[in-house]
């Protein structure tokens, strides 16, 4: 079977069961957009054919996308905060094409069920983000707390959290994210973050900042 030919067939068998829960999208790729957070789900077929896994992730909406980009057009791999969608809570698995009708309907019914189950206990600890991210520290990065929400570099955690604290007004907290970042730059390695967190910490500073 040819990816194309599983587009169709995702699409007939996922699609709908998607929309009835406020999802967007067709064939591979869904967005559901919930508050602050987007939430991700993309089917990728396998390069060499006949198999393919799912990824799900969240993305926040005041962190604008590279090349201007829209949110309904995200796909997990335009997002940081993704994860694997596997039936045991395996690193990675890879379903084969459905070849026949029973093979179709059990793939689906399982698919679905996952995608209710640890899909959504996935995705709902972002649900009350404010209440839970905003609580992390400097320590909590790098002591590898941060890593149950977000298995990011503590890099691109600490810019990620200068950037929320930075949405909801957290002044100290945002230019303190910022400068750990910053001092965590050694060389080439993450300068291209440097702007990020210079901009960030340059708001923060100013008499009027405001969320």
């Amino acid at each position: 079977m040819k990816s194309a030919d599983f587009k169709k067939i995702v699409t007939k068998e996922i699609a709908p069961f998607l929309r009835e829960q406020g999802w967007k999208g067709t064939g591979f790729n869904y967005t559901k957009h919930i508050g602050n957070i987007i939430r991700a789900l993309t089917i990728q077929p396998s390069s060499a054919g006949g198999k393919f896994c799912v990824e799900i992730g969240i993305h926040f909406d005041f962190i604008p996308l590279k090349g201007g980009k829209e949110f309904t057009k995200m796909k997990t791999w335009d997002m940081e905060i993704r994860t694997r969608l596997t039936p045991h809570g395996e690193s990675d698995f890879w379903w084969d094409f459905p070849t026949n009708e029973n093979d179709r309907a059990q793939l689906f019914d399982a698919l679905r069920e996952l995608i209710t189950t640890r899909g959504e206990a996935y995705f709902k600890p972002f649900d009350q983000w404010k209440e839970i991210i905003t609580k992390f520290s400097i320590d909590d990065i790098e002591n590898g707390n941060t890593k149950s929400l977000f298995k990011i570099p503590p890099l691109s955690t600490a810019l990620l959290l200068a950037r929320i604290n930075d949405e909801i007004g957290n002044r100290e907290k945002a230019i303190a994210f910022s400068k750990y970042g910053l001092s965590k730059i050694q060389g080439k390695k993450g300068a291209g973050l440097i702007p990020d967190f210079k901009s960030i910490i340059e708001k923060a500073d100013k008499p009027s900042y405001s969320a």
